[in-house]
């Protein structure tokens, strides 16, 4: 896809925001350095803009704000393409399309949403975005960044919680077409190094999504550690340390890496492995994305596709009930000895809900357990039955349940079918923390448990357990939150609001971060939060995301980035900037 220069419409300039002094709590004011924004004399002219646009071959965007046709101030309104883009909006697909539109609207301050009675600008997006079609597509808008003083801003598929992929005032890299470039191995020698690896393995562009890398090793009938969102992106997904429903056998995403390709800050496209640029090697690998530089190729293990058998279980009670939270701690309480048997799971808990067919209120519980490699088509229902017969026979006439055993002939297969489906588009916040698996059966975990689920419920993901805590990731060690090495569950919870309320957003704010994750956070403090998957402003970030990694993580970023090209919220060394207004500026 050949991207084109696109002239900009209209831009209403509904505020206009200037570097400024800070002031001391002693009255005494600093000066503050600021990265450049469109109103600056520093900010580069068009001449030099288009300059930029000719090196990139015609890859340089200027794009109106993903919802513009919907707003009559802005030169491309249309009703009809406003129906197109309305109907559109709550499928990924729409965000992953568009150079600057986030899969959440508030991960863009809801700068601009198909309602044409809302308002809509493009300061809350990037102002030029580079359509990346290869490495040396990014080293050009690297170092035009970097020699302008003009933010970076990098977005994949837009799929993040934790608003890093869009930018105000910024230069975005957008990677959404570095897919694919796949090159299969049978074994892998990393450059620079002596030793093979004697695994198979596979080398993917960072922007490929996890729907297409499992399809292509299905055809080679392999598959890879990887997640069950479609719209995930490999770079990104490793680069946070990446659970799937394997981790709890071969460890997590990011452990299975063998080798990157990437742009660092100062514009280098270099490789990074276990025998060159080892410390940049290491701190990719779980260190988050958006801070190091641009990964552009990754290089994973890979492994022989295999059946994995599958129990889903539908429990119904009364909402709230004594019945349902029995059950529950009964059910929980299993998951280590499950764990044990080599089993992960994804449950559901939703203790008061109205289902959507009809009905009053209920409890509701949905277990989706899998096991790789399964002796025999009975294995894992062998396993569960007991757990369902407890369950049915203490409460008779108590619940409604539902049971489907089926054994899938690979992961692929199994993705195809459970893969995520929720929407795009929405308000939402969510939160989440890591439990060791006698936190299962604390006294207190019920009561915690109860505070974490709230009214909007929650999921509880078996995705660690021995593999997790006894992976050997090439060089060592990688950036992981050691967190995840005694963790066995990720517990995970969300909640959505109406775009622009500010009451309702101020609600599930507070009900997500101060009441929902806070609940979990007292009950094992010394654990930590999922990268991917976490509050976007997780109260002391650097121990909750990092743990015992951060100070040297901190320091490789000081190493690769000595003049923070790049910045994003909670990433690592973003504690050094500072938001004002609409500009990033130094803090200290």
């Amino acid at each position: 896809m050949k991207a084109q220069l696109i002239k900009i419409g209209f831009l209403p300039l509904l505020h206009t925001v200037f570097c400024i002094a800070t002031t001391l709590s002693s009255g005494q004011a600093k000066s503050t350095e600021c990265k450049a924004t469109l109103f600056d004399a520093s900010w580069p002219s068009t001449s030099q803009w288009n300059s930029l646009n000719e090196s990139l071959s015609g890859r340089l965007l200027r794009p109106l704000p993903p919802a513009s046709a919907c707003h009559p101030s802005y030169l491309d309104f249309s009703n009809d393409t406003c129906a197109e883009i309305t109907a559109a909006w709550t499928n990924f697909t729409f965000h992953q399309n568009n150079p600057i539109s986030t899969a959440w609207n508030n991960m863009n301050n809801d700068s601009c949403i198909p309602d044409s009675s809302a308002p809509c600008t493009g300061l809350g997006y990037p102002v030029y975005v580079v359509n990346a079609s290869s490495a040396d597509d990014i080293k050009v808008a690297v170092d035009f960044a970097r020699e302008n003083n003009i933010r970076v801003n990098v977005k994949a598929s837009g799929h993040d919680y934790l608003k890093r992929t869009s930018s105000p005032f910024s230069l975005s890299i957008w990677t959404r077409y570095m897919v694919g470039q796949y090159e299969f191995h049978d074994r892998f020698k990393p450059e620079g190094c002596s030793t093979t690896i004697n695994t198979t393995a596979v080398t993917a562009g960072a922007g490929s999504y996890v729907s297409d890398i499992y399809h292509q090793l299905n055809l080679r009938n392999q598959t890879v550690v990887d997640g069950m969102g479609k719209e995930v992106t490999i770079g990104g997904y490793l680069t946070g340390g990446g659970h799937s429903p394997l981790s709890h056998v071969y460890g997590l995403g990011a452990d299975q890496v063998y080798e990157i390709e990437t742009v660092t800050p100062t514009g280098e496209i270099v490789k990074a492995n276990e025998c060159q640029n080892a410390d940049l090697f290491w701190a990719v690998r779980g260190g988050g994305g958006g801070t190091f530089g641009v990964l552009t190729k990754v290089t994973v293990r890979t492994f022989p596709a295999s059946p994995i058998a599958l129990y889903d279980f539908k429990l119904q009670a009364a909402p709230n009930s004594t019945v349902y939270w029995d059950i529950m701690g009964h059910l929980l309480a299993q998951l280590p000895d499950l764990s044990a048997a080599n089993v992960s799971a994804f449950t559901y808990l939703y203790p008061n809900i109205t289902p959507s067919e009809s009905g009053g209120p209920v409890a509701s519980f949905e277990g989706v357990f899998a096991l790789p490699e399964p002796t025999s088509s009975s294995s894992l229902e062998d396993l569960l039955t007991p757990i369902w017969r407890y369950v049915n026979e203490t409460y008779p006439n108590q619940t409604v349940t539902q049971v489907k055993s089926t054994v899938y002939p690979n992961l692929y297969s199994l993705f195809l079918d459970f893969a995520d489906d929720s929407a795009a588009g929405v308000d939402k916040v969510v939160g989440s923390w890591l439990l060791p698996p006698d936190t299962l059966t604390d006294d207190a975990f019920t009561d915690a448990l109860i505070s974490f689920l709230g009214n909007s419920g929650g999921r509880l993901y078996m995705v660690s357990g021995r593999g997790v805590w006894n992976a050997q990731p090439r060089g060592g060690s990688d950036a992981v939150n050691p967190a995840w090495r005694k963790a066995l569950v990720h517990a995970v919870t969300s909640q959505d609001w109406t775009p622009l309320n500010t009451t309702q957003q101020a609600a599930a704010e507070d009900g997500v971060n101060k009441v929902q994750t806070e609940a979990l956070r007292q009950l094992v403090p010394e654990s930590g939060a999922y990268l991917n998957e976490a509050y976007w402003n997780e109260p002391d970030f650097q121990r909750a995301f990092w743990g015992s990694n951060y100070e040297r993580l901190l320091q490789i970023k000081k190493s690769v980035d000595p003049d923070d090209v790049f910045w994003c919220h909670v990433c690592v060394g973003s504690e050094g900037w500072e938001m004002i207004g609409d500009s990033l500026c130094r803090s200290r």
